[in-house]
């Protein structure tokens, strides 16, 4: 089996219950095989971008400002903050008036329910624990996921230490071994953008969802 494999049939799983996903986002510090959302706000504006939200953040708590202000905190050029501050009047999250900027939406207090993030190792379990411990800067819950005749050779003292979940895989199924801690890292900037990018991937629809069997339904 590879990995691939193993991240396929734990797509599939997901896939059966109608929960959106997405393999592989990108946050920077850090490419979790498969990451995915429950309870999130469907209609939230997509934003893709980190620098954008903490500027958003600072019209938001600032307010009002003016394009000279921003340039100055961020230490960004006027030609690349006017571009950022174009693109959020377009998304109608501020409004600008004689180069005086305010807010005309509030996102930071946006439902973006529970973020959970998976590595998947075929054997390597200590580098994807390693792995699923920085995605707790982004995410509610992180598991590794590992083949089921594997599971025996993790340490479940060190996950269970650092808030860690562990999954065992066998084709389609999952089945949880050990439950994660909820993260006290989570960065509200970074969890919006990764729900951002699951929610608006037009090749993850989810289909009608059932959740009378699947396990982390309590965390939604």
């Amino acid at each position: 089996m590879l990995e691939s494999d193993m991240v396929l049939g734990m797509n599939n799983y997901l896939e059966k219950y109608g929960i959106k996903y997405k393999n592989e986002v990108r946050m920077g510090i850090g490419i979790p095989d498969i990451t995915f959302n429950l309870g999130a706000n469907s209609r939230i504006k997509r934003l893709d971008d980190y620098n954008m939200m903490e500027m958003l953040r600072y019209i938001q708590e600032k307010q009002p400002t003016t394009y000279e202000q921003i340039c100055k905190y961020f230490n960004l050029g006027m030609v690349k903050v006017k571009k950022y501050i174009s693109y959020l009047a377009e998304m109608s999250l501020v409004k600008i008036k004689e180069c005086v900027i305010r807010t005309s939406k509030n996102i930071f207090n946006t439902k973006l329910g529970t973020v959970i993030s998976i590595e998947a190792k075929l054997k390597d379990w200590k580098n994807g624990f390693i792995q699923a411990q920085r995605y707790l800067c982004f995410s509610d819950y992180s598991y590794l996921a590992l083949p089921s005749d594997k599971i025996q050779n993790v340490d479940l003292d060190k996950l269970r230490n650092k808030g860690i979940g562990l999954l065992s895989v066998e084709n389609d199924k999952m089945r949880e071994v050990l439950q994660p801690r909820k993260s006290n890292q989570c960065n509200y900037s970074f969890k919006y953008l990764v729900t951002s990018e699951i929610l608006y991937d037009n090749n993850n629809i989810g289909k009608k969802r059932r959740r009378d069997k699947i396990f982390f339904e309590y965390r939604s």
